[in-house]
């Protein structure tokens, strides 16, 4: 009885003060932001974070951080600690919204064309938020990177160009999204196309932009196949493609323990620091 008088009172305190239960997301809402664009009556923004000593007249390196969620959940807060801590080491990074099936009604397409131009938007205002419009990467996990990985890999659909980052930081992406092979999960309803015109895998071509990917190896959701699938094919293909195995670990390993010095968080941070490091992107 004593442990349910005690346990009730902090459950509704959770309930009614929910950035409490979820600091990153009082941390977003603290968060510079703009209006990136409108879709079916909906504001969607774009975060900013900025490294101390930032000033508009920096030419800075700059990362987009992608949620994971199936294309159909929104984890905004996902990469909150990544873009905390790379704006501490010089990096301008963004997380921008996107359209989510639960929520909004929206297809894996629709999520594709968000991604899209939030990724425009950042290139188009290279001078506001001063960065270098010729060092910034995309990122993201799950459906989010799959999300980084169509901007290095498929064709923009509204200017019908090339839409590509100067890098790709994947953890455990979706990069072979092939309906005959899964068509339970990847149908037409779902995706709102056939499916591998959106798949990464089917549009490995030249020039694809320097890429690490992290992936559990025990991975059921997004199989560890399908990245290893991707990596060959850009190595084929004569892109720079790193792919670093975490050993039993299954989907959004690198979400756990952000706060312990030896957890996976950690770990990413290190191989993103070399790989970036390799790009002379960090001071």
């Amino acid at each position: 009885m004593l442990f349910m008088r005690i346990l009730l009172p902090l459950i509704f305190f959770l309930i009614l003060n929910p950035c409490t239960a979820n600091p990153n997301q009082k941390t977003l809402d603290e968060t510079e932001n703009y209006i990136f664009k409108q879709a079916n009556g909906v504001d969607l923004k774009i975060y900013v974070f900025k490294p101390k000593m930032w000033k508009a007249s920096d030419e800075r390196p700059a990362i987009v951080f992608y949620f994971g969620g199936g294309w159909n959940s929104r984890h905004i807060t996902q990469f909150v600690a990544y873009a905390q801590y790379y704006a501490s080491r010089g990096i301008v990074c963004f997380i921008p919204n996107y359209r989510v099936r639960n929520t909004d009604g929206s297809q894996a397409i629709d999520s594709v064309k968000d991604a899209m131009d939030a990724f425009s938007y950042v290139k188009q205002n290279v001078e506001r938020f001063g960065i270098d419009p010729g060092r910034i990467a995309a990122s993201g996990g799950s459906a989010g990177g799959h999300l980084a990985a169509s901007l290095g890999t498929l064709k923009d659909i509204k200017i019908d160009d090339f839409s590509r980052p100067n890098a790709l930081i994947l953890f455990n992406p979706v990069c072979v999204v092939d309906p005959q092979k899964n068509p339970k999960r990847y149908n037409v309803e779902r995706l709102g196309v056939k499916g591998t015109e959106i798949s990464p895998y089917h549009n490995v071509g030249l020039n694809v932009p320097p890429t690490i990917i992290y992936h559990g190896t025990a991975d059921k959701l997004v199989p560890y196949e399908t990245a290893e699938m991707f990596h060959n094919k850009m190595l084929e293909m004569g892109n720079f493609s790193k792919l670093i195995p975490f050993e039993g670990r299954g989907h959004g390993f690198f979400n756990h323990g952000k706060h312990l010095s030896e957890s996976d968080y950690s770990k990413t941070l290190e191989y993103t620091d070399e790989f970036l490091n390799g790009l002379d992107w960090l001071n």
